[in-house]
């Protein structure tokens, strides 16, 4: 995974493996569809960890980290920050 959009491509991939709908999870987790929906398509930039948590202990998963492939360069790290619009002092 290297950016949020993959990030929620994987887990909309996962919720629809689960034949669960956006507002389904949105009711079970205690948020909004339009939430759900924003993350699935990477646009949640604003997207807490404790609602990721939270849409996956409803889907009966858990959070793991494993080693990555490859590190991102400060290239990489630079260009997902520009294109994500959260960049600069107006971005919290």
């Amino acid at each position: 995974m290297k950016t949020l959009a993959d990030l929620g491509a994987e887990f909309q991939t996962l919720r629809r493996s689960t034949r669960t709908t956006q507002q389904q999870l949105a009711d079970a987790a205690g948020m909004h569809q339009e939430n759900v929906s924003r993350f699935e398509r990477g646009r949640g930039n604003d997207f807490s960890v404790a609602k990721l948590l939270r849409m996956l202990q409803v889907m009966g998963y858990d959070l793991q980290f494993t080693p990555a492939r490859t590190r991102p360069t400060l290239e990489d790290v630079l260009a997902e920050a520009r294109n994500s619009g959260n960049m600069g002092p107006n971005s919290r």
